[in-house]
């Protein structure tokens, strides 16, 4: 089975960039090296637009068809509330309460769900598959990971946008966003339980006062 959200593709005259942003379209070298925390907020706020056209106030630009230019401003707004230090940006805390931040200056009141430890695969993938089903996509941030494959991760923030499951094959993958690519790493490589291996992660929901 494969859940996967129906995640921003963005474009740049008519030609497919993206799928989901790209520190790397930053103008600024600082930023194309530390973005990525900032990248993955502009990422939720673009799929919350596509999603209800009560969020669609989060996102500055067309939700209806993503172009790199406009992406790329929001990429930027969303730096001024995940600015990086000389350590760049691994806080998953303080992103989430970025973000929130973000939302309610943007009349959107929302909270965080945040995981920074599990006591095996299965309840990550768990709790991926709860928040994907729910509809959230998640903010990923890899610390430090000692799988080789997964070397580029380190302190890096990603988005996950889906999963895949075959119980008979006994496979469990994750689907991500990351440097504007579609990506699928396993996902009993990725939540490994090792005192090495440090992933955090954080999705979003609406609170609703009705």
């Amino acid at each position: 089975m494969i859940k996967e959200l129906k995640f921003p593709i963005i474009y740049n005259k008519n030609i497919k960039t993206g799928y989901g942003g790209n520190q790397e379209w930053f103008g600024q070298n600082w930023k194309r090296q530390a973005g990525c925390g900032s990248t993955s907020g502009a990422n939720l706020v673009a799929y919350y637009a596509t999603v209800d056209t009560s969020l669609a106030k989060l996102y500055k630009g067309n939700s209806i068809s993503f172009n790199q230019i406009e992406y790329v401003q929001v990429m930027d707004e969303m730096f001024t509330y995940m600015k990086p230090n000389i350590f760049g940006y691994p806080y998953i805390h303080k992103f989430s309460e970025q973000f929130v931040k973000f939302c309610g200056e943007h009349g959107v009141k929302m909270e965080a769900r945040i995981i920074k430890k599990y006591r095996s695969t299965e309840e990550a993938f768990q709790f991926v598959k709860e928040q994907i089903d729910a509809g959230q996509p998640i903010a990923l941030l890899v610390l430090f990971h000692r799988a080789r494959q997964l070397k580029d991760d380190n302190w890096h923030w990603m988005t996950i946008t889906g999963y895949i499951e075959d119980n008979e094959k006994n496979i469990t993958q994750i689907i991500r966003s990351n440097y504007g690519k579609r990506e699928i790493v396993d996902a009993k490589v990725l939540f490994e339980i090792h005192n090495r291996n440090i992933v955090r992660m954080a999705s979003f929901h609406i609170i609703n006062e009705n």
